[in-house]
């Protein structure tokens, strides 16, 4: 479109509107100034459809994450969120702006209440991907980039004490459920490493299983003791098919099983002991591993070896300092 085309097009709408005629005038010798510094052009306005921008972009976003060898789960949770954010705010990527964001993540559209810990996780993979897109020069600003970071509530995340432990071990119904219970918690293997644990890594001589591209792409070894060694031979002895896996499911054709079977597991029998306090999950069993260990005078730092943690002080994290053990060591060596 020409100048003198939007310029012949511009009187029929502002009288349309009722503009008096000297007004009008005004406007149009005043545009007709401005516009000896512009060229002017006629722009598409159809409707975009978000999913033109979506796919190859998040696609693309996912195979740099490849790239850098992070796990299948992780791969799939942050699919998960993008396509969540998109399927809701329905843009393209370059048009999302920080409210529609702000907006998404309130849950107010959706009708939907985040826990808190949740809205932080959403609002960490969308900053993420959308610094990604700045950084590739795909979008001009980060539209997540000033959305301040969600306030978690401070939770102290316990384990069981060893009177619960051994509850929760006696209600377990089958070989598998009681190999399961003592390996997440001999070995302190998070619930994904056991969900890919192949009979192969376990050494009965040794008591080490060998944990094959861990979090963080990291192979480590870790270990089992004698109670845990019998649930698993028991369990072994019993089970049906042929798949390399420790752990596959209990019907034809026995084929491994992923994480969330195993977490699925785990609350069955969580269920079965209701006067259990502490919420038990695959990662309580872990945790409390690692709070027993450093009670029985394990190191911290060889406690960080057997649950693959980087740095130490994400396993002293993962540590519940007993108060009457406190109190008890005060007492014994401050007294007098």
């Amino acid at each position: 479109m020409s100048y003198e085309q939007f310029r012949s097009s511009m009187p029929a709408r502002l009288i349309d509107r009722r503009w008096p005629a000297k007004l009008l005038n005004d406007v149009l010798q005043e545009m007709d100034i401005v516009a000896t510094n512009f060229d002017i052009h006629r722009t598409c306005t159809d409707l975009i459809t978000y999913n033109e921008g979506l796919q190859p972009m998040v696609k693309l976003y996912i195979s740099s994450l490849i790239v850098r060898n992070l796990s299948k789960q992780t791969l799939k949770d942050y699919t998960m969120v993008l396509t969540k954010m998109f399927d809701c705010i329905r843009k393209p990527y370059n048009m999302i702006t920080a409210n529609d964001i702000r907006i998404y993540l309130s849950g107010i559209n959706q009708d939907i209440h985040w826990s808190p810990e949740t809205r932080e996780h959403k609002r960490s993979v969308i900053a993420t991907f959308f610094g990604w897109l700045n950084d590739n020069e795909y979008i001009s600003r980060n539209p997540a980039k000033n959305i301040p970071i969600t306030k978690l509530p401070k939770k102290q995340l316990m384990p069981l004490d060893p009177l619960d432990l051994e509850k929760f071990r006696s209600v377990c119904k089958t070989p598998r459920e009681k190999a399961l219970v003592d390996l997440l918690f001999a070995s302190g293997v998070r619930v994904s490493e056991a969900a890919n644990l192949l009979i192969d890594d376990i050494n009965y001589r040794d008591r080490t299983i060998f944990i094959r591209n861990g979090k963080g792409a990291k192979d480590r070894i870790t270990y089992f003791n004698p109670e845990s060694e019998g649930s698993l031979t028991k369990y072994l002895a019993a089970r049906k098919g042929n798949d390399p896996h420790v752990f596959c499911k209990t019907r034809a054709p026995y084929t491994g099983v992923c994480r969330e079977s195993l977490e699925k597991e785990i609350r069955k029998i969580r269920m079965r002991v209701p006067e259990i306090k502490v919420k038990t999950t695959p990662h309580t069993l872990r945790r409390t591993l690692a709070t027993t260990a450093s009670e029985r005078g394990m190191p911290l730092e060889e406690i960080q070896t057997i649950l693959g943690h980087s740095n130490t002080d994400t396993t002293r994290h993962y540590i519940t300092v007993n108060d009457r053990r406190v109190k008890s060591d005060y007492g014994r060596l401050m007294a007098g």
